[in-house]
């Protein structure tokens, strides 16, 4: 049996503007990615990872140290480029050689597909206001093992598209339905496949880390 170790985590480094000097939340939020990638079988999942700046549009300064700070010789970074003037995107990273594929191709760099130790990840960052709705149900399209991110929707009172949220996903289990930002909301969730969701184990909402508006989301499966 093998245990995996699992990360989705909404950055919001894309609001960040440049790293002369490099800033530290950039600092605290790569320091805290590389821990989680030195455990064995680790994979993260991260959101709003800036690509292009909205002012030169040119690689962003934070995306050209990403690239310094997870070199290709020792790690595999995936995402989606949908736009030549793209902001931002949803990313995977784990160690060299560990992400085996792209599963299925998007076009959009909200979303990133691979396949990790024999599971289909999906990691998201669905769309906001009225594009939320059909984007929660379009999820329902992936046969992914795992969908995991910011939903930008939840089961609670304040969440505008509770419903959709609970009608989404029937063969999957919310494994994380608790509070995941500093604003008291429930916006990033764990589906796991009914079929594997007793082997999840150790969900972890890292609210002592505050290196963005959203916690750090860790759990381990064994397959």
């Amino acid at each position: 049996m093998t245990k995996i170790c699992i990360m989705t985590w909404n950055t919001s480094l894309y609001v960040e503007k440049t790293i002369s000097p490099i800033c530290r939340k950039y600092k605290s939020i790569v320091n805290v990615v590389k821990g989680q990638l030195e455990k064995e079988n680790s994979i993260a999942f991260l959101q709003e990872i800036p690509y292009c700046s909205n002012e030169t549009w040119e690689e962003h300064t934070l995306y050209c140290a990403l690239k310094k700070d997870f070199p290709a010789d020792e790690y595999d970074i995936k995402f989606t480029v949908s736009s030549k003037k793209q902001i931002m995107m949803t990313i995977a990273i784990a160690k060299k050689n560990t992400i085996e594929s792209n599963n299925t191709a998007y076009n959009d760099n909200r979303t990133i597909s691979v396949k990790f130790k024999e599971l289909e990840l999906m990691g998201i960052h669905a769309k906001n206001g009225n594009q939320n709705k059909d984007y929660l149900k379009s999820l329902n399209n992936s046969n992914a093992h795992i969908i995991l991110g910011d939903f930008n929707a939840g089961d609670y009172k304040k969440s505008e598209n509770k419903d959709v949220f609970n009608g989404i996903l029937k063969g999957h289990t919310n494994i994380c339905n608790q509070c995941t930002t500093v604003f008291d909301t429930s916006i990033d969730h764990v589906f796991v496949h009914n079929d594997i969701v007793s082997k999840c184990s150790n969900l972890i909402v890292h609210k002592e880390i505050k290196c963005s508006d959203h916690f750090p989301i860790t759990f381990e499966i064994n397959i």
